[in-house]
């Protein structure tokens, strides 16, 4: 079988960060069947960088069994992004972390799932709006599911970007969230909803929708 990678971009207002991201990531993924999907959020609401990784879950399905979830400030200078047999996280080697990780258990930036695998956590929680939290949850699923943390060694240089941190604004309802005891089995892609506004495909795919 041949296998098709989707690296799934939440996006917006970054377009400095695109014009380097995708002719960066064609250059570097090459000859491996794979597709570019920028997922926009294109309405006002706080940015919602969970739910829009599971809609691009949810839309390249069709076409693709295994997702790299990417932040697009980061760009590979060293990285596999072969099909894994488990969940991955990428972003071993960071430029804006000094050359490593933010923190001991940091699973954020680029992580690398089997479509299986990603619908047996039942994806991203889609209630973390505005910045924090997303990335240690969805680590509670892949234990919780009998996993551990994985990682594939991956240097990444960092594009520039405002820091965003604790004082955003829904950060303290992020952290409630993440350390209340829900079931994870009834929030995240089966409870996905969303508004697709538009699909624009060129050398990537594009797409716009509303949360």
């Amino acid at each position: 079988m041949k296998h098709h990678l989707s690296v799934v971009v939440p996006y917006r207002n970054r377009e400095n960060h695109l014009k380097k991201f995708i002719p960066h990531m064609t250059q570097f993924l090459g000859d491996l069947p794979h597709t570019l999907l920028i997922v926009e959020q294109a309405d006002e609401k706080l940015f919602n960088r969970a739910k829009l990784l599971n809609v691009g879950f949810d839309y390249g399905k069709k076409e693709s069994d295994y997702f790299a979830f990417h932040d697009i400030d980061m760009l590979p200078l060293e990285a596999d992004y072969s099909y894994p047999d488990k969940p991955y996280h990428m972003a071993t080697n960071v430029g804006q972390f000094g050359g490593g990780v933010a923190y001991k258990n940091y699973y954020g930036g680029v992580n690398l799932f089997n479509e299986k695998d990603f619908k047996k956590i039942n994806g991203y929680n889609n209630n973390f709006w505005g910045w924090g939290g997303e990335d240690d949850d969805i680590l509670k699923r892949i234990k919780k599911h009998g996993y551990d943390i994985y990682r594939r060694k991956g240097v990444y240089k960092s594009l520039h970007h405002p820091i965003n941190g604790p004082t955003h604004k829904n950060y303290q309802n992020n952290v409630n969230l993440l350390y209340s005891k829900y079931d994870f089995n009834k929030e995240g892609l089966n409870t996905l909803q969303y508004e697709l506004i538009s699909t624009e495909n060129k050398s990537y795919t594009h797409i716009k929708v509303k949360l």
